[in-house]
């Protein structure tokens, strides 16, 4: 059974990716939007350490993923590095290329 806040966080959630999503993560031939944010090119020639592509999604869709787990975003293959739920209805996915 679900409780007022459930549903209302579920609201929120709903209309943070309605307006922030950038993105279609396909989990599983499901698509997902989700707020996607990829480093520019590695500066000098890679030599210099980047931020690591991420993504942020509702946690019914991308909670199950995992260290290793397969996903594409925009057409592009990635793996999980890391997965870390907010507790509020999100998951960080911390990504690297496939």
């Amino acid at each position: 059974m679900s409780t007022p806040f459930a549903a209302l966080e579920g609201r929120a959630n709903g209309a943070v990716l309605h307006r922030l999503a950038n993105a279609l993560a396909v989990v599983g031939g499901v698509d997902v939007p989700v707020i996607f944010d990829k480093p520019y090119a590695a500066p000098f020639g890679g030599e210099a350490d980047a931020a690591a592509p991420e993504c942020t999604g509702p946690a019914s869709a991308l909670g199950t993923l995992e260290r290793d787990s397969a996903l594409s975003i925009d057409g592009v293959a990635y793996e999980v590095e890391t997965a870390e739920s907010d507790g509020l209805g999100f998951v960080r996915l911390v990504l690297r290329s496939a």
